[in-house]
């Protein structure tokens, strides 16, 4: 009898042991396009905090450049050595779903695992073709004006949420003879500039192209929205402007400035509030201390009306490959269940506070999300911190018509069409009209 048991035992442990070998042959690998050190150490951090209840699981961490991505991506899967799971733009996502690389049924199972209740609509729409989605949001951040309220109380000035009251406070606050400016926004034709008025066109009700790829670009809103772009510029500091600008409200001599939530921990923090105390960037600044009051004197709009109300932001994507491997797509669904994990998914928002802002709406009333190593989020409210992060519901984009994604606006963000749009009118005496017409062609040469 003993000898049955012994046997029975050494079966069993037979049994798991070539169990447990059989599960450590899965290995998975991760690409993400958070290629900084330190950013690439947090990842390696949850990837071990994931072995721990998932020890069949081997996951390998790779880092590549956004700009990069596409091409290896496309060498791996030819060489039949795809990724299982990628963190990157929601953009990049989508145009790699066009190329069928995509795989909708676990990212139904991931989706369903996390509830699709609990992600901003928003950004989770910008994946979804008919019923199924070609990724998930994981994080993003958003732009919004930034403005003084204690100057805007002073004037008894309403919030600027609208392109009207937008308009009224940059003409009230702009005062240029005593160094202060009513506004900012790019200048000199570049990703910033884009992205203010894609901002200002969505909520004019502008499109690039329709569900149907056709380009719907010259119109009238659109026309709209460039003179009221040029309008602003009036308003702005001198000279060619950015996002280097910032500068000016940092050192009190701005009433609003378009920005994303990269600035909050600016706002925040006094050592790093330096990098925009200085007087290197404009001849303009003569420097200036850290303001402990600039914080609490400061308030942000995400949403603005014009026609309509429109947020506008950028999302980072979580996305699940075809590999034909039933157990790597098995384990990559269980590493995207992890990373959305409210331990995990805090602590990858905390990579870069208030560049990495959350996609699922409860992770802003959890005690642990402002409790990051900088201290940036303690400094703010949750009504503040909800308020910014409320704008992910309303945010819209070119790429986004009624629910199809328009890969083709990519395309034409990548061509630079609308920084020379904006350059053309502010700079070269083309008016608007003539400059929308002009973008609006070179879109039309997108296939």
């Amino acid at each position: 009898m003993l000898n049955k048991i012994c046997s029975l035992l050494l079966i069993t442990m037979i049994c798991l042991m070539l169990s447990n070998v059989a599960q450590a042959r899965t290995s998975i690998s991760l690409w993400t396009t958070e290629v900084a050190p330190d950013r690439q150490a947090v990842i390696e951090y949850l990837v071990r905090a994931f072995r721990i209840s998932n020890r069949y699981i081997n996951v390998t961490v790779r880092g590549v450049e956004e700009n990069k991505i596409a091409k290896e991506l496309a060498a791996a899967r030819a060489n039949g050595d795809s990724p299982d799971i990628i963190t990157c733009s929601s953009d990049l996502v989508v145009a790699f779903n066009k190329k069928g690389w995509m795989n909708s049924r676990t990212t139904r199972k991931v989706l369903e695992h996390v509830g699709r209740k609990n992600f901003f609509a928003g950004p989770l729409n910008k994946f979804r073709t008919g019923d199924k989605y070609c990724g998930l949001p994981f994080n993003g951040w958003i732009q919004g004006i930034w403005y003084r309220k204690d100057w805007f109380a002073d004037k008894k000035l309403a919030a600027p949420d609208s392109w009207e009251n937008i308009l009224k406070a940059a003409r009230v606050l702009h005062d240029p003879l005593n160094g202060r400016y009513g506004i900012l926004i790019g200048t000199r034709g570049d990703s910033y500039a884009e992205q203010i008025f894609t901002h200002l066109a969505l909520s004019a009700g502008v499109s690039e192209f329709n569900k149907k790829g056709k380009v719907v670009f010259d119109s009238a809103q659109t026309v709209d929205a460039l003179e009221f772009y040029k309008e602003l510029s009036r308003y702005t500091p001198p000279g060619p402007q950015w996002w280097r600008g910032r500068d000016f409200y940092m050192q009190g001599r701005l009433a609003m400035m378009f920005y994303s939530s990269f600035i909050m921990d600016d706002l925040a923090i006094p050592e790093i509030a330096q990098n925009s105390l200085g007087t290197d960037n404009f001849k303009e600044l003569n420097g200036a201390d850290y303001d402990y009051m600039l914080l609490k004197n400061t308030g942000m709009i995400s949403s603005i009306r014009g026609t309509e109300n429109a947020a506008y932001g950028v999302i980072h994507a979580l996305g699940l490959l075809k590999t034909g491997n039933d157990k790597k797509q098995a384990a990559a669904v269980r590493l995207a269940e992890f990373l959305y994990q409210d331990d995990a998914y805090i602590t990858w928002l905390h990579m870069v506070p208030g560049g990495m802002l959350p996609m699922l709406k409860h992770i802003t009333s959890d005690p642990s999300f402002y409790r990051d190593a900088q201290g940036v989020f303690q400094k703010y409210s949750r009504k503040r911190i909800g308020e910014i992060v409320s704008g992910f519901d309303n945010i819209k984009s070119f790429s986004l018509v009624n629910g199809e994604i328009i890969p083709q606006a990519a395309q034409a963000s990548e061509q630079k069409i609308i920084p020379e749009m904006i350059y053309e009118t502010l700079h070269n005496g083309t008016t608007p009209a003539q400059a929308v017409h002009k973008a609006a062609a070179k879109m039309g040469k997108i296939k």
